[in-house]
């Protein structure tokens, strides 16, 4: 500011000091990706690629799937339990992590309807 003013008084060209460095800085940007970045774990691989593989592009979050037990032992298949308490914890992980939900029905089951 003092420079300005005796550049002015003296008619001499305008020269412009600044104290600051100007530094061009490029901004820092984390790009997000639409998959998971989390490792799928392995008890949930082949049950995941097998609903991957029946349902496609409609795989992402807030995507209801509604199967009978039959249905779903005909795509993931159970060695052990059959029943539909044995997908509890698929059915947790795709709810927690891709915001999933997966709905097993048995036909013994009693339905809650009014």
């Amino acid at each position: 500011m003092f420079i300005d003013f005796i550049s002015r008084i003296l008619g001499a060209e305008k020269v412009s000091v600044s104290n600051r460095q100007e530094k061009v800085t490029t901004p820092n940007v984390i790009e997000k990706s639409s998959t998971n970045t989390k490792p799928i774990p392995e008890k949930y691989k082949k049950d995941i690629k097998a609903l991957l593989d029946k349902y496609g592009d409609a795989f992402k979050t807030g995507f209801c799937i509604n199967l009978t037990l039959q249905e779903a032992l005909s795509i993931m298949p159970r060695d052990r339990r059959r029943r539909t308490d044995s997908y509890r914890g698929l059915q947790s992980y795709l709810k927690r992590e891709l915001g999933i939900t997966l709905s097993i029905t048995s036909q013994k089951s009693k339905s809650t309807t009014l």
